[in-house]
């Protein structure tokens, strides 16, 4: 990884000037997207083989003195450009508006965003950055790719202790990523119909996901590196499936576990096949083949209630939902063979 095989623009005067506001965008870029760039341009290590090496705790400062320094006005203007097309609320604002200031910058020129370190990004500038290195939008094929490569970033990030926000705020935002990540992956198959995500609080308890099947709908809870309690909590007697960026092989090895998840309805476990952890990639090895290799000594993998593969490899999941959703007529889609 090399800095200088970043393209970093020197404006974004096309995505500004399609801004209904116009005249708050060219006060906005003068007043606090140009000098904010320069001066993250200023720290750049050009001689670096390091992305993360530019610390926001020296950085923060400026952004607030040049926040600070705005015209009334314009605040409330770059709220509103927010990141992903939401804006920030004053009181998200004015909690830490240095970072918040922070990720609309980045929101518009994620090019930025791996080289900075202490600090946790938002999920949708996580993933434009992401897309910026791959070269091309996360898809089914490389979301397992782009996820280790956040880790491999994440890891990288910090060089001191996090304090108790910091922690927390990691923690929301891995677990933001990874659904992002997920939600991006399956774009092709989401209709908003036939399978969506859920975004119903009312509902949100059974999953992150659901496709409409018989005799029950197949839902999709999505954890990030770890299953805990926190995915049997998912489990209603429904069907399900468990999916996730898990790094500890120890949680699908256990016979009462696995009793436990399949009493509460999961059919699959989906488990990455490339390494995620330190550990992992030290040992070139990763979850879904250290537990194979597991019941290859200890006995046969485990079978869901179907008498199918309950333990998966993640890059399946795209093809096995497919096999539901091409059949159209609901009547017809059923998880007893899945």
């Amino acid at each position: 990884m090399n800095v200088l095989d970043l393209d970093i623009p020197s404006s974004q005067f096309a995505i500004f000037s399609n801004h209904s506001d116009s005249l708050f965008m060219e006060d906005l870029q003068e007043q606090f997207f140009f000098p904010l760039r320069n001066q993250l341009l200023s720290y750049l290590d050009e001689s670096s083989s390091k992305f993360p090496h530019i610390d926001f705790d020296t950085l923060e400062p400026f952004v607030t003195e040049l926040i600070n320094s705005l015209d009334p006005r314009l605040v409330p203007q770059l709220r509103k450009l927010g990141y992903g097309g939401s804006s920030v609320t004053s009181s998200e604002w004015n909690k830490a508006k240095a970072h918040k200031g922070t990720m609309i910058f980045l929101w518009f020129y994620p090019h930025f965003a791996n080289l900075l370190m202490n600090i946790h990004l938002l999920s949708s500038v996580v993933i434009r950055s992401t897309e910026i290195h791959l070269k091309e939008l996360i898809n089914t094929k490389n979301f397992v790719a782009a996820k280790s490569f956040i880790d491999e970033i994440n890891r990288a990030r910090w060089n001191r202790p996090q304090n108790t926000s910091e922690r927390q705020s990691g923690v929301s935002n891995l677990g933001s990523v990874s659904e992002a990540l997920l939600e991006k992956a399956l774009n092709g198959l989401i209709d908003r119909r036939n399978f969506f995500k859920t975004n119903n609080q009312k509902v949100q308890s059974y999953g992150d996901f659901v496709l409409m099947c018989l005799p029950n709908n197949l839902w999709l809870s999505v954890k990030s590196n770890f299953a805990r309690e926190r995915l049997l909590a998912s489990g209603y007697s429904t069907d399900i499936l468990g999916v996730g960026f898990f790094t500890s092989p120890d949680e699908f090895t256990s016979p009462a576990k696995i009793r436990n998840f399949q009493r509460v309805g999961f059919l699959a476990m989906y488990l990455p096949e490339i390494p995620i952890s330190e550990d992992q990639i030290k040992n070139n090895t990763n979850t879904y083949n250290q537990v194979v290799a597991h019941y290859k000594i200890t006995g046969n993998l485990p079978l869901n209630i179907n008498g199918t593969k309950f333990i998966r490899p993640l890059s399946q999941l795209h093809s096995d939902l497919e096999q539901l959703i091409d059949v159209e007529n609901i009547a017809n889609r059923t998880t007893i063979n899945f």
